[in-house]
């Protein structure tokens, strides 16, 4: 997961989604009930798992998309 607390300015590094910045600006100019964009997700990586199945066989399994591995606003 991601936390934490997101810049007043969404600079283009962060590569934050149109949406965010809309928000960010409304919040700023227009409606200070709108909360700010937060931290969330950008990329992820998958997550492998051994389980052990009810008859003793051993089964890997990868998940996609488990692990945030870099966050945006």
């Amino acid at each position: 997961y991601c936390k934490g607390v997101c810049p007043r300015v969404l600079h283009y590094g962060l590569n934050s989604p149109n949406h965010a910045i809309i928000q960010n600006l409304v919040s700023e100019l227009v409606d200070q009930n709108v909360p700010q964009p937060s931290c969330v997700p950008y990329k992820y990586v998958p997550i492998s798992i051994l389980l052990i199945e009810a008859n003793g066989s051993i089964l890997y399994k990868e998940y996609e998309g488990m692990i945030a591995q870099s966050c945006t606003c």
